[in-house]
């Protein structure tokens, strides 16, 4: 932003100039445009606001009007308006989560900007190109990854006589096992949200598994990794041990307010944590709990978004040319975002930015950015498909029932029976 305060305090001195110089006698004509105001719909202020300011302060052209809402409205109502046709009052861009892109493409082909003519896919990681790309033609220009990671307050752990040594190689038996721990010291071990399995993409991709096998049908029954999944679930959901949230604010409260000392997320989370300025120094990282399934590690992702320009949005070219500047070519962009809030991009000419090795004091001195880089490439590789959304609603579906003491397999059954349904 203060580019564009300084570059209209220059405009007014220009006309100061031009006006001596007119009153001198001599003819000069200047035109100054204005930057092009786009709009952009996305969800997380603290990492997506965050990420879209400091790409407006580098790019003059652009103005950006960053319009927030919840993740599920969000992408619920970028849903309703291409569907229902209309193009007034479009948002230019969108933020589209990786494993939702696929679905948006197949269902509304016509509704996206091609990109290919304005940033180089060769510059990315190559999952992300073909996440955000749908026969042939790349629609995305991606961004963050989401390297999953434990992140823990190291003062907790201390008063139940854990150290930073027992935090990097645990099981998930291992890991609950600390709740008991730490609720007799008055914390509770992590959030837990009934209506929200958002785990299961962590756990089973650690373990080389999905929602969906590679025929992109549903993979429930018989799913050994999913199976685990929900004993986990079921274990956070009869324990006292979990602070109980409904929605993101909740979630985001529970960790900024010291309620918890645990979070397991994609490397995104990290901008949220650090929004609690006076927990510096108290936290570090680990590799998440292992599963007990076969090709099971302590690697996953969760997560990781892309930027998409609406074609028929009024300021589609210029939003275009805005990402193609900054998230589509600069490296002097992604260093900033991981100096400020440890955003990791995908873009592969930032692999050598200085920040990388830099030491988290937030994170207790850990290069907490080299390390996710790191485990990047430890993730086991998957098929997420084009119905990851619809697999999960139809698991949240019978969820209840399988909390409430359901036969699984049935349960799972069902779940598969309206999977099929619903992508018919």
């Amino acid at each position: 932003m203060k580019k564009k305060m300084f570059k209209s305090a220059a405009g007014a001195a220009m006309a100061l100039s031009m006006t001596a110089t007119a009153l001198c006698g001599s003819a000069l004509t200047v035109s100054a445009e204005e930057p092009t105001e786009i709009t952009v719909w996305a969800w997380d202020k603290t990492m997506n606001g965050t990420s879209m300011e400091v790409a407006d302060s580098l790019d003059d052209s652009v103005t950006v009007n960053f319009v927030e809402m919840a993740k599920a409205d969000c992408l619920q109502k970028i849903h309703t308006v291409l569907a229902s046709g209309v193009t007034d009052d479009l948002p230019d861009i969108v933020l589209i989560s990786d494993l939702n892109a696929q679905g948006y493409l197949m269902s509304y082909p016509d509704a996206f900007l091609p990109v290919d003519d304005y940033i180089s896919y060769d510059d990315f990681a190559s999952y992300k190109q073909e996440m955000v790309s749908y026969e042939g033609v790349g629609y995305g220009v991606p961004f963050d990854t989401g390297v999953a990671a434990l992140f823990y307050r190291t003062d907790y752990m201390e008063e139940i006589g854990v150290t930073d040594e027992d935090m990097q190689d645990l099981t998930w038996e291992e890991y609950l096992a600390l709740g008991e721990k730490l609720k007799e010291k008055g914390h509770m071990l992590q959030t837990y949200n009934p209506n929200d399995i958002a785990e299961f993409q962590i756990m089973l991709q650690s373990t080389g598994k999905w929602f969906t096998d590679d025929e992109g049908q549903a993979d429930f029954v018989d799913n050994e990794a999913l199976a685990e999944c929900y004993d986990v679930f079921k274990k956070l959901n009869e324990s006292d041990f979990c602070q109980v949230v409904s929605d993101w604010t909740g979630f985001a409260g529970a960790i900024n307010g010291g309620d918890v000392a645990c979070v397991i997320r994609g490397s995104w989370i990290t901008s949220t944590i650090m929004a609690g300025e006076d927990q510096s120094g108290l936290w570090k990282m680990a590799p998440i709990p292992k599963m007990s399934t076969e090709g099971a590690t302590h690697y996953s992702n969760q997560g990781g978004s892309s930027w998409f320009v609406l074609k028929n949005s009024e300021n589609a070219e210029a939003a275009a040319q805005f990402l193609a500047n900054t998230f589509g070519g600069s490296t002097e962009l992604y260093d900033s975002l991981l100096k400020s809030n440890n955003i990791i991009g995908t873009y592969l000419p930032a692999s050598e930015v200085e920040a990388l090795d830099a030491e988290s004091e937030y994170f207790s001195g850990q290069q907490i950015n080299k390390t996710l880089v790191e485990w990047e490439a430890q993730i086991p590789s998957v098929n997420t498909g084009v119905y990851s959304a619809e697999a999960q609603s139809a698991l949240l579906a019978v969820t209840p029932n399988i909390l409430n003491g359901s036969d699984l397999a049935t349960e799972l059954e069902s779940a598969a029976a309206q999977f099929n349904a619903s992508v018919q």
